[in-house]
């Protein structure tokens, strides 16, 4: 039942729908309804709505927000459903969700399903908010990790769904060492996540000269876990190996962030 249920996903996922169904998923078929004419006038000229051939979310929740007709306040704290369906890589894209939801401001959820099969992910949740998830702002989020929103399905003020097309994605806000040779990272609030390639070695040194006790996770494409690396003893400087296939790494201290609060400076040789 769950590869049909995933199945369907998938293939809901690789159809793109048209302007009037995308607007019509986003505002509602009250809404839609009521601003027919408004919403004929604004998209219009279909073809600025298109990028690459697909439908861009980020522009039609632009336009709509701009028009007035993205109407997201609930009137008071409500709960809300809000379903995400990934159709590639689950770990990057839990990670990545999570982190964007904090990010523009919702982090009164909890989980009521999580199902993870055949490289897709169907994540839903509870959200505690006076307002429902901006689109917009949704949408622009996930371009930071080469991902997009393909369909959205709004019904009523109180349940949503995303569908995502997440099938080149990366991580939330990751470091660059891929087009960079080298990287100064400043004082962190939660472990650093560096995105890396061509290289296998790797210098890490602390900033202002502070000593860390290192903490190091090398991760594959699909961020499994490939190796650890930790020392219990201190250091300014260290020079790593970075395993076969690594594409990021998780850089913390083996006590607490705060041995590392001046940042660190991470060069590939």
């Amino acid at each position: 039942m769950m590869k049909k249920i995933l199945l369907s996903i998938a293939l809901c996922i690789g159809l793109n729908a048209d302007i009037n169904q995308a607007v019509q998923g986003i505002v509602g078929n009250s809404e839609y309804n009521t601003h027919r004419n408004l919403i004929n006038h604004v998209f219009k000229n279909e073809s600025n709505f298109y990028t690459n051939g697909s439908l861009d979310y980020t522009k039609v929740s632009q336009a709509l927000q701009g028009n007035n007709l993205l109407k997201l306040n609930l009137g008071s704290t409500q709960t809300i459903d809000v379903t995400f369906i990934f159709n590639s890589n689950p770990k990057i894209s839990f990670r990545n969700i999570n982190d964007i939801l904090k990010a523009i401001g919702q982090q009164n959820f909890i989980t009521t399903n999580q199902v993870s099969l055949d490289n897709q992910l169907k994540w839903s949740i509870k959200v505690q908010t006076a307002a429902a998830i901006n689109p917009l702002r949704l949408s622009q989020e996930l371009q930071n990790t080469n991902s997009k929103i393909v369909d959205i399905k709004r019904e009523g003020n109180n349940k949503w769904s995303y569908y995502i097309d997440s099938s080149k994605s990366s991580i939330y806000k990751a470091e660059d060492l891929v087009t960079k040779a080298s990287t100064t990272l400043r004082k962190p609030i939660k472990p650093y996540i560096i995105e890396i390639a061509n290289t296998d070695k790797l210098a890490i040194s602390s900033n202002n000269g502070s000593n860390w006790y290192p903490s190091i996770t090398f991760y594959d494409n699909d961020f499994g876990v490939i190796e650890v690396f930790e020392d219990s003893t201190l250091h300014k400087n260290l020079k790593v190996d970075v395993p076969n296939n690594t594409r990021f790494i998780k850089i913390d201290d083996f006590y607490a962030l705060t041995n590392i609060k001046n940042g660190l400076t991470v060069t590939k040789e």
